[in-house]
């Protein structure tokens, strides 16, 4: 699933090549991939300015001024560009073409929606709605992890909580846990203020660097030119269960934490 990194990479293509133009077509393939009848899906974006994007947690949003696109990817889902209108089918899910060429192809939905709302009602989504602070928010604070933190849940479960943090997933999670020298198993009781300022440091960085190197592709992620991330190159313990530690060079390993499956170094993130 796109992670916080990924989900702004790809708002930022979308609003590099369709921001300021009109919709002159959308559609969508299937009921289920949106909130709204399928023939009221093209009616209320036809005609309308794209005039920004956005992020929310994993959640991409598109400011059509009276109306507001919420687009989750959720697994495999991708935004690609076409090189001409292609009616909506079974992989590009969901259509719009936009003045001056630009036609985008929300792809692979299967799992994911792109609904429209009123500006102001994209609140009550069922999503948004419970989100924690963004990394990247004021609100996301020393003192706001300290107070979250106060909970017996184990670290990693806490971190990949969108109602804690929105956007973290497992491949950051981990990293940031090793990044700041925390076992994903520990209660998140337990940590220091020093561990706490580590993984709140931490958090930020490595978002802030994945972001710069457009994100991390493993199977389905691409950004909207199709190219893929290349912060998997700079992973350093996701994935690499079997290798030894860039740090210490004991071996990392794998186990299951929070029903995902968790990498970390047994020396660098001891128990």
């Amino acid at each position: 699933m796109p992670e916080l990194p990924e989900t702004t990479v790809i708002s930022q293509d979308v609003a590099a090549l369709a921001a300021g133009r009109e919709v002159l077509r959308a559609a969508v393939f299937r009921p289920d991939v949106t909130n709204v009848e399928m023939e009221e899906f093209p009616r209320r974006l036809v005609g309308r300015q794209l005039f920004g994007t956005g992020r929310r947690g994993k959640i991409i949003v598109l400011d059509f001024g009276d109306v507001v696109g919420i687009i989750h990817l959720v697994i495999s889902g991708r935004v690609l560009r076409l090189p001409e209108w292609r009616e909506p089918d079974r992989m590009n899910t969901a259509v719009l073409e936009f003045e001056g060429g630009p036609v985008l192809a929300f792809t692979r939905l299967w799992l994911g929606y792109f609904d429209l709302y009123e500006p102001g009602e994209e609140e009550n989504h069922p999503l948004i709605s419970r989100l924690g602070p963004d990394p990247f928010s004021e609100d996301f604070t020393v003192e706001y992890l300290t107070k979250a933190f106060e909970r017996k849940a184990n670290i990693k479960g806490l971190l990949l909580d969108q109602s804690v943090i929105a956007g973290l997933g497992n491949i950051y999670v981990d990293e940031v846990l090793f990044a700041a020298g925390v076992h994903p198993t520990r209660r998140a009781n337990t940590l220091t203020a020093e561990e706490t300022q580590k993984v709140h440091a931490a958090t930020r960085d490595i978002l802030r660097r994945a972001i710069d190197l457009r994100g991390t592709t493993f199977d389905s992620y691409h950004d909207a030119f199709g190219e893929t991330g290349k912060y998997q190159h700079q992973l350093q313990v996701f994935t690499r269960a079997g290798e030894p530690c860039p740090r210490c060079g004991t071996t990392v390993g794998k186990s299951r934490v929070a029903g995902r499956g968790t990498y970390a170094c047994p020396t660098c993130q001891p128990v």
